[in-house]
């Protein structure tokens, strides 16, 4: 698709130690690609050159896996600290211009450009509103918020993410149906019922 949105950034968080899963996440490989390759090119094909990957537990593996110039990937020291602190990177990390957000995260393969177009499209309609993802009668991520809410992404704590923001603006949030955003994956389980296969060991 064209570069129609110049000043929107999609920000990827990939810093997790994958505690349940027993391995990095990021590094899962399914259909010949990693669950993180496979964000940054759903990413791309929106936001191309605009994609900011937050790094945090195995930070330097997971980077030596990434093609060169695919994305800038970023540190997150306190990864331990929860997902929120990864945003409070990200969008520190985030230039000056930027107008809105596009929070990804490296787990839901089943995630795919067209459904981060379509919260694109309906930001642009109206751009002042918080666009998320619907499924299973609950929003979250993919999600995308506007410069207006980057302060508060940053007062964000803990592991919810931006939940509490969906919530609290709920009147304010756009709801685009993805059934595929329900997938994510925490557990060993998690992936073999994505893939039909066992998980080889290590």
């Amino acid at each position: 698709m064209p570069d129609d949105f110049p000043n929107v950034y999609a920000l990827i968080l990939a810093a997790g130690g994958s505690r349940r899963l027993g391995r990095p996440k990021q590094l899962l490989r399914w259909q010949g690609r990693t669950l993180l390759e496979r964000a940054i090119g759903s990413a791309c094909r929106v936001l191309p050159g605009r994609i900011i990957v937050v790094l945090g537990a195995h930070a330097e593996l997971i980077r030596e896996s990434l093609a060169p110039d695919s994305a800038e990937t970023v540190l997150n020291p306190d990864w331990q600290e929860g997902i929120a602190s990864s945003i409070n990177i990200g969008i520190k990390a985030l230039p000056d211009s930027a107008e809105a957000v596009l929070i990804v995260l490296c787990d839901q393969p089943l995630i795919d450009s067209s459904h981060l177009a379509a919260l694109l499209n309906a930001w642009r309609n109206e751009p002042d509103r918080i666009v998320a993802s619907q499924y299973d009668s609950s929003s979250g991520v993919p999600a995308l918020f506007p410069a207006a809410y980057f302060n508060r992404l940053q007062t964000l704590t803990g592991d919810r993410g931006a939940k509490p923001l969906l919530i609290e603006f709920e009147p304010s949030v756009l709801k685009i149906p993805s059934a595929r955003a329900e997938l994510d994956i925490d557990t060993i389980s998690d992936f073999e019922h994505l893939t039909g296969q066992a998980l080889a060991e290590e």
